[in-house]
């Protein structure tokens, strides 16, 4: 499948030999300012069969057979093609990574903690690198938002009902996710997911930056459909995103002109056995 596909896509690759089996250790700098939150364990073994474009979660524990680069995206809070200078062009090497934690940690706290596996184990070390492009913005609509929020994990609205093509995140207790539940047609559920996070989910179909401008800092519980393309064969009737955001959600897009980090890799290499 493309890597620029949704985020449930896999993909088919060569297996790998090694198997790396760590139980993670304090933390090093390598230059960059790695936190302090380990997993509890983890294992990583090189290769793989399949891959995936987004990691399988569940309360204490984390599974993902992927490339390199959509690791230190995930951990970096930044897109897989935001990630420059891993291995050069083509495909970089497909590891899998399983993870045990407090089954109370947050998917933000689970990304700080794959930094300092990637710290320790991979070596890692970035720059980060910041230009002006073209892009889109999320702001709140005039009416105000139609989202509801969920202020704790007891008051949390039940979650809506992913279609059946929903990806296997969709099992975490917070989430955003993606599915294509007919031709041409997008469906995003989310359940106690920051805007951030939607933005973030959202950018991946429209291959161009999206900012979070609403100023939202709470959680919330949402489901909407949109048609990712104008087309002849589309199945079912869908809005379109701005329209399916302004009308489920409360929130406004629009073009706009912002910042673009990317992450530059200026050393990693494969994890070695203790």
């Amino acid at each position: 499948m493309p890597r620029s596909s949704a985020a449930a896509g896999i993909g088919r690759r060569t297996a790998l030999p090694r198997l790396v089996v760590l139980a993670v250790a304090a933390a090093c700098g390598y230059g960059q300012s790695v936190p302090q939150t380990h997993f509890e364990v983890a294992s990583v073994k090189p290769g793989g069969d399949l891959f995936a474009t987004r990691p399988q979660r569940s309360p204490g524990r984390f599974r993902w057979t992927t490339e390199i680069d959509y690791l230190v995206g995930y951990a970096y809070f930044l897109d897989f093609s935001r990630i420059v200078g891993a291995f050069g062009p083509g495909v970089g090497p497909i590891y899998t990574v399983e993870a045990a934690f407090d089954p109370a940690a947050t998917d933000d706290q689970v990304r700080l903690m794959l930094q300092s596996l990637l710290a320790e184990r991979f070596k890692l070390r970035f720059h980060r690198v910041t230009k002006e492009v073209d892009g889109y913005a999320l702001s709140i609509g005039k009416n105000g938002i139609k989202m509801k929020e969920a202020n704790a994990a007891g008051d949390a609205a039940p979650p809506p009902k992913p279609g059946k093509d929903a990806p296997p995140a969709a099992s975490a207790d917070s989430f955003v996710s993606a599915s294509i539940p007919g031709a041409g047609v997008v469906l995003i559920t989310g359940r106690r997911a920051s805007i951030s996070r939607l933005a973030e989910t959202l950018q991946r179909f429209l291959e161009l930056p999206l900012w979070d401008r609403t100023g939202l800092s709470g959680i919330y519980d949402f489901e909407f459909r949109y048609a990712q393309n104008v087309g002849a064969d589309i199945q079912e009737d869908a809005p379109s995103l701005a329209t399916a955001l302004r009308e489920n959600l409360g929130l406004t897009l629009r073009k706009q002109k912002g910042p673009l980090e990317s992450l530059v890799i200026d050393h990693i290499e494969p994890p070695s056995e203790d």
